[in-house]
């Protein structure tokens, strides 16, 4: 175990629970219950509010114990110069007003690599990298975004690299606040929360699609700052904007995939010991595809990707997570049978059986706990049903003839459209996004279809047993 740096400071996770005076800790995901001595408890407290983590050994082991069981957020110091030692590497392909609009707020703190990836008009990309200062560097066919990136990765010659894909445009001060948690020696890479452009600059939002993606763009990660890893609140983060440390990232991309790299990327890191951190205080915009056919073909790239990396990463990359019990809960409900109400009621016994020892209490937690999990299932079989699963639930009702089935579907996706939109506060109407909710989840089906069919293997269409939480980290 890495201790934390001496003068950190941590900041509870979100949901963490405080209790027994202190000396339990109840939060993380998978939920984790962490018993502390009279001592841990009071420097948990101090650094709670606001003391930084000490020199002693124990403190600072108690720190990363904290950070890797999701129960606390790292805060580092702000380190002076911290753009000396980074090189940010852009890579592009055609557009060269595009690349001007990501390079401009970049100023000359930084070096910038610029990987033409075979853009037609070269010339046109070379003169705006050489209006701003960056280093220009040209593939002589196109060869895929990690590629370009692999070039500037083996060109930079700093510690540390940072990569920007030229449809970003990035706050001013990219990527400092990022490169700080590069500080600690466990943390390999550092991802930012990448948002709508429009979003970000507060522009008038042109038409529904802009308004949806507002609220639910591919590639935003959420609020809020995470540890990423498989089976966590956060699995991956997107390659539009990270920063990485060099020695820990290798040769970088793999060159094979044309999307999905990132995750790839991502797992890889995890898997050999490192961490990989995901801090939405800074945002990077993204500009959006807001015509209808381009917005969906997007969607459906991105999905393409889960059948090649279930190649490399068996187990991860299934339509959902879902429990024998849980399969049989759903499909009786789908059949009439109210049965989620009684698989929800066992959860919270077993929960509370669980938690009754070291929280006070621990029904009503349970309860709260158990009601969450159900729900989510419930969620995520809508978004099966209507995506990769699609077809399956079609043949079901056609076969049937059973229009009790098929209302049963439609108020579960219905349902989940609702959920989402009270979550996601959309400056949309429930309709208009509702439809969109349901387009995007089919553009997941047809990409998870498509990669299929090219990689000749359909298991990424099969549900998968919940890993044990001992696997889950």
């Amino acid at each position: 175990m890495i201790p934390v740096p001496a003068g950190w400071r941590l900041r509870p996770a979100h949901g963490v629970r405080t209790l027994r005076g202190g000396e339990v800790l109840v939060g993380g995901t998978p939920l984790r219950i962490l018993t502390l001595s009279p001592r841990g408890a009071g420097l948990v407290g101090g650094w709670w509010a606001g003391e930084p983590v000490g020199d002693a050994p124990d403190a600072r082991r108690l720190a990363r114990r904290l950070l890797d069981a999701g129960l606390a957020d790292p805060d580092p110091p702000p380190q002076p110069d911290s753009l000396e030692d980074v090189t940010i590497v852009v890579p592009v392909y055609g557009d060269p007003e595009r690349l001007a609009r990501c390079l401009a707020p970049l100023g000359d703190r930084a070096a910038v690599i610029v990987v033409d990836d075979g853009s037609a008009d070269g010339a046109a990309i070379a003169a705006v990298a050489e209006r701003f200062g960056a280093r220009y560097v040209r593939h002589p066919d196109n060869r895929g975004a990690g590629a370009a990136r692999n070039t500037g990765l083996e060109i930079a010659n700093t510690p540390v690299v940072a990569f920007l894909d030229a449809d970003c445009v990035p706050p001013p001060d990219f990527p400092a606040g990022l490169v700080e948690h590069l500080a600690d020696p466990a943390v390999a890479l550092v991802a930012p929360r990448v948002v709508s452009a429009q979003r970000q600059s507060a522009q008038h939002l042109p038409g529904a699609i802009a308004a949806y993606e507002h609220a639910r763009t591919a590639v935003d990660m959420g609020p809020r700052q995470a540890r990423v890893r498989p089976y966590s609140s956060v699995w991956y983060v997107p390659s539009a904007a990270m920063v990485g440390r060099r020695d820990a990232l290798g040769r970088g991309f793999d060159e094979r995939l044309q999307l999905g790299e990132d995750v790839d990327l991502v797992w890889r890191l995890h898997d050999a010991g490192w961490q990989v951190l995901y801090d939405p205080g800074t945002e990077v915009g993204h500009e959006d595809r807001v015509r209808l056919a381009a917005w969906y073909r997007r969607r459906v790239a991105y999905n393409s990707s889960a059948a090649p990396l279930l190649r490399r990463h068996p187990e991860r990359v299934p339509v959902l997570f879902l429990s024998p019990a849980a399969a049989a809960a759903w499909g009786a409900a789908l059949a009439g049978v109210p049965a989620p109400l009684a698989l929800g009621a066992i959860r919270a016994l077993r929960l509370r059986r669980t938690l009754a020892g070291p929280v006070p209490h621990a029904a009503s937690l349970a309860a709260r706990l158990a009601a969450g999990a159900t729900v989510h299932e419930g969620r995520d079989l809508a978004r099966a049903l209507i995506g990769p699963w699609a077809p399956f639930a079609a043949a079901a009702v056609w076969a049937t003839g059973d229009r009790a089935l098929a209302r049963r579907l439609v108020s579960l996706v219905a349902a989940m459209a609702a959920w989402d939109w009270v979550v996601d506060r959309p400056p949309l109407d429930p309709l208009s996004y509702g439809a969109l909710r349901v387009a995007d989840e089919t553009s997941r089906g047809v990409g998870i279809w498509l990669g299929c069919l090219r990689e000749h293997d359909f298991r990424a269409l099969l549900a998968r047993r919940p890993p044990p939480p001992g696997r889950r980290s």
